[in-house]
């Protein structure tokens, strides 16, 4: 699975781009939020609430329950505020 990180994000995971395998118990987007918060342990509090998170696979937002495959392409954006 390709993921692209947002905004900082980049700078909380190291890089802007991964390509993981990922295990057979990723099934869904809170899945992947919970793989990823064991997977980058310094940004575990960021993945550990996937509500908060914005994901976009094929350019349409999705839900924390949407499923997941390997040939998918995840982008994830942060919270944002607004001023």
């Amino acid at each position: 699975m390709k993921i692209k990180y947002r905004s900082w994000l980049k700078s909380v995971t190291g890089t802007d781009l991964d390509d993981i395998i990922l295990p057979k118990s990723v099934e869904t987007v809170a899945d992947l939020a919970n793989f990823l918060s064991s997977y980058y342990e310094n940004a575990s509090a960021v993945f550990e609430l996937p509500e908060a998170l914005r994901y976009v696979i094929d350019r349409r937002y999705v839900d924390p329950s949407h499923r997941v495959t390997d040939s998918d392409s995840v982008e994830i954006y942060p919270p944002v505020t607004g001023g």
